[in-house]
């Protein structure tokens, strides 16, 4: 009886662990810390090669806080933007996509940016990023401070 009652446990913690929910969960705990941006590549559509632009980024720094509230760190400008965060889930037919959407409002000039971009990878020292605007693709690669 008490294998079935652990069998039983640990069904219905592997079940409840794999919805989409848990899975935003897991990903929220593991963005949540301040990171550095390690190479940033943009690629424009129809080029052959990818730029490396990792010297725009240099020293930029990005913190995700636990209450969904962000900030950048920018080194260049010498000034630290607030802003917030959330992670999507976008279920497709096969896999989830999960999604960070972070928006950081620029008190200088007036005009907010944008963090979004799907993550490729994210574990307790990496984070992967793609994003993409009118042109081309970037690439983001951080890593943990």
């Amino acid at each position: 009886m008490k294998h079935l009652l652990l069998w039983l446990l640990i069904g219905v913690i592997g079940v409840s662990s794999c919805t989409k929910e848990g899975i935003i969960r897991r990903k929220e705990d593991r963005l949540i810390g301040a990171w550095v941006f390690d190479k940033v590549f943009y690629k424009r559509d129809n080029a052959l090669f990818r730029d490396n632009i990792t010297h725009e980024y240099h020293n930029d720094v990005v913190e995700f806080f636990p209450d969904y509230t962000a900030a950048y760190d920018d080194f260049s400008l010498r000034s630290v933007f607030a802003g917030e965060w959330s992670i999507i889930a976008d279920e497709d037919v096969d896999d989830l996509e999960i999604f960070v959407d972070a928006v950081f409002y620029d008190f200088l000039n007036r005009e907010d940016f944008f963090l979004f971009g799907s993550i490729d990878r994210l574990n307790r020292n990496k984070l992967n990023l793609e994003a993409s605007d009118r042109n081309g693709k970037f690439t983001f690669r951080l890593r943990r401070l």
